[in-house]
């Protein structure tokens, strides 16, 4: 679980997960940090929103305005999403040390190192891909800067930051900080469910290569002629403590659903409109441009932010749906009679998708990418 534990580590620097076993003064200064990153994130978001012009508008500062206001809303939402589930997510990853998940054997090691090296490559590869567009996105705000008088970002502050140089560059150090703090939290969170869902596509490829071996265990038991008494206790024993590991993954599966479906629903609906919207922008913009530079990160951002935990939930639907495949595929005919009986009715039961759902009725997966990329490309076409 090394993804998970970088993790939560990143988030407890960023002020978001308080480290488990900090208690008294570490617990009240944790708390402190906590509510001042909370409070910049909200400023940044108050004085932009009313920075937000609804006559004589200039299309591109709007939308990049309200782009950059919606993004911020939508960490903030997962920020209260951590800490309002804190005791939710502490139970998944505690689950993950029960008895039915510790590996057993060289094989299941080699299953579930596969797995992590997935979680360890997602989280690489995205972290240096959205903090590279971040840097692109702000390197464009802070040119167009003249101290004075032109904050990097758009702003309406009940002050005039222009008559003093330090009130200027403590507003600029809050606006960018504000910024940075609020894209680094939301980068880590939307790391999280992943790297969750690719633990557990590694547990459900070991609960496949568990019933292979317990088909041979129980094959090899009837060759050397062992009693029947003793095949029966044992293939039972084993089959209860199989049906127990789908069980408990299915229950996580879906106790990780309920805690991270509202927000994914609001980052799904909110990448469809920036996708339009950014897309709008480059459109109308010079290629040769920093402007369209930073826009351009903005946008690929948003494209792999929405495509992550649709190629997550995807693998993890399909995870499921090829139990049924690995049963088939071993000698399940040697057991009892009452114990196939039991196999057809898992057999079934998994030919039921297990599905990520947003909002309970958007079913993640890379058919709903394509369906906002479809829709982000229509509501351009209705800008246009």
């Amino acid at each position: 679980m090394q993804v998970l534990t970088i993790i939560f580590f990143l988030l407890s620097i960023t002020g978001v997960w308080k480290p488990r076993g900090w208690r008294g003064m570490k617990a009240i200064f944790f708390y402190v940090y906590r509510s001042i990153v909370i409070i910049v994130n909200y400023i940044f978001l108050i004085t932009g929103s009313l920075d937000l012009e609804f006559k004589n508008i200039d299309l591109e500062a709007f939308i990049d305005n309200f782009s950059l206001i919606l993004s911020t809303f939508i960490a903030q939402k997962k920020i209260n999403c951590v800490i309002e589930n804190r005791t939710k997510l502490i139970h998944i990853t505690d689950s993950f040390n029960n008895s039915s998940f510790k590996l057993r054997d060289r094989q299941e090691e080699v299953i579930f190192s596969r797995f992590e090296k997935l979680a360890r490559n997602i989280f690489m590869y995205y972290f240096l891909i959205f903090f590279g567009a971040l840097l692109i996105y702000s390197s464009d705000h802070l040119s167009v800067m003249n101290p004075p008088y032109t904050l990097p970002y758009n702003g309406w502050f009940p002050y005039n930051y222009t008559r003093s140089n330090k009130i200027y560059w403590a507003t600029c150090v809050q606006q960018v900080y504000a910024v940075y703090n609020s894209a680094t939290i939301d980068l880590i969170l939307d790391l999280l469910l992943p790297c969750i869902m690719c633990y557990m596509c590694g547990y459900i490829h070991i609960l496949r290569y568990r019933f292979g071996v317990m088909t041979e265990k129980l094959q090899i038991m009837s060759e050397n002629n062992k009693s029947q008494e003793e095949i029966v206790y044992t293939e039972r024993k084993m089959m209860a403590e199989w049906v127990e590991y789908h069980i408990e993954i299915l229950r996580l599966v879906r106790f990780a659903n309920g805690i991270f479906s509202s927000v994914i629903f609001m980052q799904y609906t909110s990448s469809s409109l920036l996708l339009c919207t950014i897309a709008y922008l480059l459109s109308h913009t010079d290629p040769a441009t920093m402007s369209f530079a930073g826009n351009f990160g903005f946008f690929f951002a948003m494209v792999i932010q929405i495509l992550l935990p649709c190629y997550c939930a995807d693998k993890l639907t399909f995870e499921f749906l090829d139990i049924s495949t690995g049963i088939y595929a071993t000698n399940w005919h040697y057991l009892s009679n009452n114990i196939r009986r039991s196999v057809v009715v898992i057999i079934q039961k998994t030919h039921r998708p297990v599905m990520i759902t947003s909002g309970y009725f958007v079913i993640l997966s890379l058919e709903s990418f394509i369906k906002v990329i479809k829709l982000a490309y229509t509501i351009y076409n209705v800008l246009e």
